[in-house]
């Protein structure tokens, strides 16, 4: 839809008020006779934008740097008047002016919507309407605490863009394309390196998250809703983060480890059946007094885990220890490595034996994740596989996910959160397979 110019100049003297508002309700009162201006003045210099941008695309470039060169000058002599008359060297409304300057002149031209102009003014006005909880925000943050978020950006917005989303197979790899594979071999993915890197980005950003969350809530607060939320994204690697924590922990933080480990799981039972119901609601109809009943028997032990805790040290408060953000690089590149091995072995073992042995590879798989497999499953159902077999491999890659993740926390883990991590396993195998033996 075409916008008139009229309207436009009126959107832009509109931002242009709104923000000079906020910056004649933002400024210090000591300061007040040094302001560069509010309402009027911040209108007026959108006003000036929108006018230099139709000069602009009128081709009269000369008048429109003319205005733009006399605004820029303006404002670069009241920040040096201020700075040396007021003593102030802050530099947010002159960058604001300069904003709704050029706000003013983009509105007018046209290569940016005018929709995604005003939704920028609008987290322009957030911004600067937040000073004091940003102020805050900034003298909470420690050195080592920049230094990790710092660290995460890189991962995530430096390294993680600029590699390749493309699987690499065995034919690919130099050392190994001179051997001579069968054909189906030299077609098996190795690695996906944007794949791989993700991993280790999720791995770093739930414990960030979790450190975030457990400074704002408390130690055992924080732990559970990093853990359930992590959970949607992939319960086995917040295990393994769980994990990892867990051998730094004494018995009673261990539990809380634990209880986190749990919700995690029911985290990702919700976020797989989402899946099942909308590639199969068959299968999710015929399936979901099974989940429902293990989701219960889950909740049963935490509270079960809980109230011994509470029992046992019936005083303690939960607070916040002592720590600093670990992004954890090293262990989730060993992570990122071990579930492609598995992929590697997986793909091995149905090039090698065929699709009779699809349980096992489906078992293997499961090990990195159940949620891959069970929507291969939803959708095998009903056309080459019945539904109650489809349930009855569900329940097996579960328990199998769950034993792995046992075996790993066992590894690597501490002693009581292993053991938790087991006697989950044992109540969720027992639950599924008495509902699947008296039910389906």
């Amino acid at each position: 839809m075409q916008i008139s110019l009229f309207v436009k100049l009126i959107i832009s003297l509109l931002l242009g008020s709104v923000i000079g508002l906020e910056r004649e309700k933002g400024n210090d009162r000591k300061q007040e006779m040094w302001t560069l201006g509010g309402v009027r003045t911040f209108a007026l210099i959108s006003f000036l934008g929108s006018i230099s941008g139709f000069l602009f695309i009128n081709k009269d470039y000369v008048l429109s740097n003319i205005i733009s060169s006399f605004v820029l000058l303006l404002i670069l002599i009241y920040y040096f008047v201020t700075a040396f008359k007021a003593n102030s060297t802050g530099l947010t409304t002159e960058i604001s002016a300069l904003l709704v300057y050029l706000i003013g002149f983009l509105i007018v031209i046209d290569i940016i919507p005018v929709s995604v102009i005003v939704a920028f003014s609008i987290i322009l006005i957030l911004i600067l309407s937040n000073k004091k909880p940003s102020k805050k925000l900034a003298s909470n943050i420690t050195k080592k605490e920049w230094n990790s978020f710092l660290s995460f950006a890189i991962i995530l917005l430096v390294i993680l863009p600029f590699l390749p989303n493309t699987d690499y197979k065995i034919k690919d790899i130099f050392f190994l394309k001179n051997i001579s594979f069968s054909s189906s071999v030299q077609e098996l993915s190795i690695v996906n390196p944007y794949n791989l890197w993700l991993i280790i980005v999720l791995i770093s950003g739930i414990n960030l998250l979790g450190y975030l969350l457990r400074k704002k809530f408390g130690s055992n607060k924080g732990i559970y809703l990093c853990s359930f939320f992590g959970g949607f994204m992939s319960s086995t690697l917040t295990n393994h983060l769980l994990t990892e924590r867990s051998k730094k922990e004494n018995e009673e933080d261990q539990n809380n480890l634990a209880i986190g480990n749990i919700l995690s799981y029911i985290a990702s039972i919700i976020s797989v059946s989402f899946f099942i119901g909308i590639l199969n609601s068959s299968l999710l109809m015929k399936a979901m007094p099974g989940i429902i009943f293990i989701i219960l028997s889950s909740i049963v032990y935490i509270i079960f885990l809980k109230n011994r805790k509470q029992k046992k040290c019936p005083l303690k408060m939960d607070v916040v220890k002592e720590e600093s953000p670990d992004l954890l690089l090293i262990p989730a590149v060993k992570f990122a490595l071990l579930i492609i091995s598995i992929k590697i072995i997986v793909g091995l073992v149905l090039i090698l034996w065929g699709s009779s042995w699809f349980i096992v590879a489906a078992l293997i798989s499961s090990l990195t994740g159940i949620d891959a497999i069970i929507i291969n499953l939803s959708e095998m159902a009903q056309k080459t596989i019945t539904i109650n077999y489809a349930i009855l491999v569900i329940l097996l890659i579960n328990s199998f996910n769950l034993l792995g993740k046992w075996a790993y926390s066992w590894w690597k883990g501490g002693r009581k959160f292993s053991l938790l991590n087991f006697v989950l396993f044992i109540i969720v195998t027992v639950s599924s397979f008495v509902w699947y033996l008296y039910a389906v």
